[in-house]
């Protein structure tokens, strides 16, 4: 067992090292960080200032010493700053992590909460009507692609019958109480392909127990 868990670990850290270095390496065959950098600069940026913005990225070293750099850096915490803002990146990770813990848990809300009892009930029905509405609600939650999902509820519910808002949280200052319609259709989106999971999981399950 232990040399299993050993081996799983093993595989999954190179997984990961092989990750992102193809990230890396993908980032960089992009185009020059230093184009964006040099931006407010204008098309006159001087050879000098140019070999300064390379120095200072570490494009002067070869691609894989970059790597190794970015990662060392990336394991003690350091992500580095925004090429945009120069604002470090893992502060906007900890701004912007509030809402999107508070989607993830509500879309993981949502698909328990509808995914078990609905995967129960179409399971104790078999054949039934219920049965047939719990099946289709997870095969078209499973096939429906989210992105097309997101837009149609959006087309629907926030521009043709203008019931919930499409984007934000709510800015600074609403409440909680306040900010609960705008994560209705954000977490229904999000939730239900995990739901119809839920729901197929739970069934096959009961299934086999009556």
């Amino acid at each position: 067992m232990a040399r299993f868990l050993a081996r799983r670990f093993l595989f999954a850290l190179l997984t990961l090292l092989a990750a992102t270095m193809i990230v890396f390496t993908v980032s960089r065959l992009t185009g020059d960080p230093r184009a964006i950098y040099a931006r407010p600069q204008g098309y006159g940026i001087s050879p000098e200032y140019y070999e300064a913005l390379g120095r200072k990225l570490g494009l002067d070293k070869p691609l894989i010493v970059q790597y190794f750099i970015w990662l060392g850096r990336a394991l003690k915490g350091d992500l580095g700053n925004t090429l945009f803002t120069e604002r470090p990146v893992i502060q906007l990770l900890k701004e912007k992590s509030g809402a999107t813990v508070q989607l993830a848990l509500s879309a993981w809300l949502f698909a328990t909460v509808v995914g078990v009892p609905t995967g129960v009930l179409s399971a104790t029905n078999r054949g039934g009507i219920w049965d047939y509405i719990g099946r289709a609600f997870a095969l078209f939650g499973q096939a429906a692609p989210q992105f097309w999902l997101g837009i149609m509820f959006i087309l629907l519910f926030a521009v043709k019958l203008d019931l919930l808002p499409s984007g934000t949280k709510g800015g600074l200052g609403v409440p909680l109480s306040g900010q609960l319609k705008y994560f209705v259709l954000p977490t229904i989106v999000m939730g239900w392909a995990a739901a119809a999971g839920y729901l197929r999981l739970t069934r096959s399950a009961m299934l086999e127990v009556l």
